[in-house]
């Protein structure tokens, strides 16, 4: 009977080192399984990494180029079409300015030496280049359009009632400065009524009005980058140009509607024409 048990625990652990070694291959087994697999995984991720860095780089460098390209675009696109804005209104106020100090100028510098009043003669010696200078200057002057219609009425009496002004002059007044007095208002009533027919000339037709408003179109028109721009501003600087002919013109002998129309499709036409091809030229 001792036999026999010792014989069955023997077969007992026999059995059982049997199983625990299955075990243990089999355990081993799936642990190679597994580091073979996770060494085939990282050695795909490692292979696929660097075209997907390549993908990754060259798109980022397409986007890149991309959004360059775009901002160069908008930026010349910007700069070929616009117009100098803030350039052109300085241009003007300094034109404006310098037109009326200097007018002021010569009015201050010859306001002791002006001579006796005269509606059909002339303040300045039109025989010598200073006095034509000075009439000009004076008859361009910016500040003539800051008066009333009311205050160019007014002058215009002045001016009609210089003999009476003339022969009782106010207590607080010489002589020389009644002269003086009836030439300014001469100039203030000349440079906003037409001297045949009364009627009041608009503001930017005038000679007064001549630096104010045709001067931004003279600086709108050689500052534009584009054809279209150019010819654009050219026929506004022309029509502008015939307006202020027209208004300034002789009314003692009146001209047809068509030799005004004649006149100012030639005009126009021969100032376009001029334009583009110096525009073309330019270009070539």
């Amino acid at each position: 009977m001792s036999v026999r048990f010792i014989s069955k625990v023997a077969n007992l652990i026999k059995n059982t080192n049997a199983n625990a070694n299955a075990t243990v291959n089999s355990i081993a087994s799936k642990s190679v399984i597994s580091a073979s697999s996770s060494s085939t995984t990282k050695a795909t991720l490692k292979a696929a990494a660097p075209k997907n860095a390549a993908s990754a780089s060259k798109a980022t460098s397409s986007a890149s180029a991309s959004a360059t390209n775009t901002i160069t675009s908008a930026n010349t696109t910007a700069s070929s079409s616009s117009i100098p804005i803030l350039q052109t209104a300085f241009a003007a106020t300094a034109g404006i300015a310098t037109v009326a100090l200097t007018a002021m100028t010569v009015e201050n510098v010859t306001a002791s030496s002006v001579p006796n009043f005269e509606p059909t003669a002339q303040r300045f010696d039109q025989s010598t280049f200073v006095g034509r200078f000075s009439k000009m200057v004076l008859g361009c002057d910016p500040v003539l359009l800051t008066y009333s219609q009311a205050a160019t009425l007014n002058s215009k009496a002045m001016v009609q009632d210089y003999q009476n002004l003339l022969l009782n002059l106010p207590a607080d007044m010489t002589s020389t400065q009644m002269h003086r007095a009836l030439w300014e208002a001469q100039r203030i009533a000349s440079a906003s009524l037409h001297p045949d027919t009364g009627d009041v000339i608009p503001a930017p037709f005038r000679m007064s009005g001549f630096v104010p408003f045709n001067g931004p179109i003279c600086v709108s028109m050689v500052a534009s980058t584009s054809t279209p721009a150019l010819l654009m501003w050219a026929w506004i600087n022309q029509s502008q140009n015939a307006l202020v002919n027209y208004y300034n013109r002789n009314a003692s002998s009146e001209m047809t509607n068509k030799t005004l129309m004649t006149s100012y499709g030639t005009a126009v036409v021969s100032a376009l024409t001029v334009a583009f091809g110096l525009a073309t030229l330019i270009r070539k």
